[in-house]
């Protein structure tokens, strides 16, 4: 009787052609885009950058304050959205999202607030 045994050669074969074990690492994916290049992708005006904006509001995540994906969406069939939109930036206010109150933007005036909210509305 043979020493070693070898194995048969059908599952010889089996074994050379198995597949190697995958050992590739999948890139990690690439950080978010920071709020400011979110707003420039999206195309919103550059007053809601200087407004400050983006240190509540992402474009598609939430931050502090809703994104304003959702605002758009939330407003989109209230005929009445650039008015509810305009006061709210301008005066500020809560309820809406959570316990946290959007700040007011008392600097701007009624025309500004209401670009800005016509921009907003224009996310899909």
């Amino acid at each position: 009787m043979p020493a070693a045994q070898t194995a048969p050669p059908a599952a010889a074969e089996a074994t050379a052609s198995a597949a190697p074990a995958d050992t590739a690492v999948a890139a990690p994916d690439p950080p978010p885009a920071s709020p400011v290049v979110q707003y420039a992708q999206a195309g919103l005006p550059r007053s809601l950058i200087d407004a400050g904006c983006y240190a509540c509001h992402d474009v598609n995540g939430a931050r502090i304050g809703p994104p304003l994906r959702a605002v758009a969406g939330l407003y989109r069939t209230d005929p009445q959205a650039i008015d509810k939109l305009t006061h709210k930036i301008i005066h500020g206010g809560g309820g809406v999202w959570g316990p946290t109150p959007m700040i007011a933007h008392p600097q701007l005036d009624e025309a500004q607030a209401r670009a800005m909210a016509e921009a907003i509305l224009t996310l899909n």
